[in-house]
């Protein structure tokens, strides 16, 4: 079978990637039966991940973010000593992006518990705020909400239709297989002239997306461009900078006229170029994390971080019984654990260990450890990805 462009419908090049073994990790860090699979389109520059059949299933069944209290959220990054979560950033990047006033119609679409609009309306009370999720089980969370809101579940309310002023979507549409029909509900929604804001991961920021297995959607500067001119939207700013590893999208829905531009040649060329030294880069990743752990002997173990970069670590192991914690500066993953191993703060890493695996996205790394001030002194090794 033709693997096709969920963007731009075009016939996919072969495989860039192909994992190893049967089973792939998923961005709730679970194991699902299936080969990771990842395309280029060179038509439009979208990457692409062929959807597991086990997907449904995981999703129906398993797949939730930050769902154990209302407060509990993903920790974006340290500042100067002080954490930062993801909501409050995704939030304040908002506000600078979109002005709010008394009234306007807001719909957070695939919320999840809606954190970030949550936080907004603390800023803004006036605004009217709008819910919809594929799946019920966010309603005890929103029927908390801070004011009055409504909300749909599996398909979006009819009566909103026209209605909305802005469109939000936080980390969704990298799941979407199928691209036109979410777009199709979101131009229902909105009113013309009516914002469509929304973020995707960005994979040439943090080459982890590549390899996620419900990550279907690896979306490019170009390809976002092509996805919502195709669909009827202008006035198209696509911000890589100011958050880090994800593309912060705004757009306008203008309807028939919005035009298309062509994807630019030397562009397309540059990014299959990067897509190829990613996957180049996971091609080689399982036989460097061997290498290390042959080289460190007895010696005691921890892996730092308790996302997607350290759990796909400890799957790559000879011997995962040497790890003996996993240390995460996120205090809502205080009292987890994976593999049976303890999420412990840097503060509170075991003696014993001598050698930490840093399950981190290569580019801030090193700057992250090194602002880890409880270990400023101790006789601690790291290999870095």
């Amino acid at each position: 079978m033709i693997a096709i462009c969920n963007v731009c419908e075009s016939a996919l090049s072969v495989s860039l990637y192909e994992s190893l073994g049967t089973a792939s990790i998923t961005t709730m860090n679970q194991m699902i039966e299936g080969t990771t699979e990842v395309r280029f389109c060179s038509h439009c520059g979208h990457v692409q991940t062929s959807e597991l059949p086990s997907l449904v299933e995981y999703y129906a069944n398993e797949y939730e973010i930050n769902a154990t209290s209302d407060e509990e959220d993903q920790l974006y990054k340290v500042v100067d000593g002080r954490k930062v979560y993801r909501a409050e950033h995704q939030a304040s990047v908002l506000m600078s992006k979109i002005s709010f006033r008394d009234g306007l119609r807001v719909l957070d679409y695939g919320c999840a518990k809606s954190a970030t609009l949550k936080k907004v309306l603390t800023r803004h009370s006036g605004i009217k705020p709008f819910l919809f999720d594929v799946t019920d089980r966010y309603v005890p969370f929103w029927e908390r909400f801070p004011q009055d809101v409504q909300w749909s579940t599996h398909t979006p309310n009819p009566d909103w239709f026209g209605t909305m002023d802005v469109v939000l979507s936080f980390y969704a549409l990298e799941h979407v297989s199928d691209l036109t029909q979410a777009l199709l509900n979101v131009k229902r929604l909105l009113k013309t002239g009516g914002i469509f804001y929304f973020l995707v991961p960005n994979m040439y920021h943090n080459v982890a997306d590549f390899v996620v297995a419900d990550h279907v959607n690896h979306f490019s500067a170009s390809s976002l461009a092509y996805l919502l001119q195709r669909h009827g939207f202008g006035e198209i700013e696509v911000d890589e900078q100011i958050h880090d590893a994800a593309f912060v999208v705004k757009a306008r829905f203008i309807g028939e006229g919005a035009g298309m531009d062509t994807p630019d040649g030397d562009a397309l060329a540059r990014l299959r170029e990067e897509a190829l030294h990613i996957a180049q880069y996971w091609n080689t990743f399982a036989a460097r994390v061997k290498e290390y752990e042959g080289m460190v002997g007895d010696g005691a173990m921890a892996i730092y971080g308790a996302g997607f970069y350290g759990n796909f670590i400890s799957t790559l192991l000879m011997f995962p019984e040497r790890i003996s914690c996993f240390v995460d500066q996120n205090e809502y993953l205080r009292g987890k654990r994976i593999m049976s191993k303890p999420i412990v703060a840097p503060q509170d890493i075991p003696d014993e260990v001598s050698h930490v695996l840093v399950g981190l996205n290569p580019v801030i790394a090193k700057s992250v450890i090194g602002q880890i001030e409880q270990w400023q002194g101790k006789s601690l090794e790291f290999f870095y990805l």
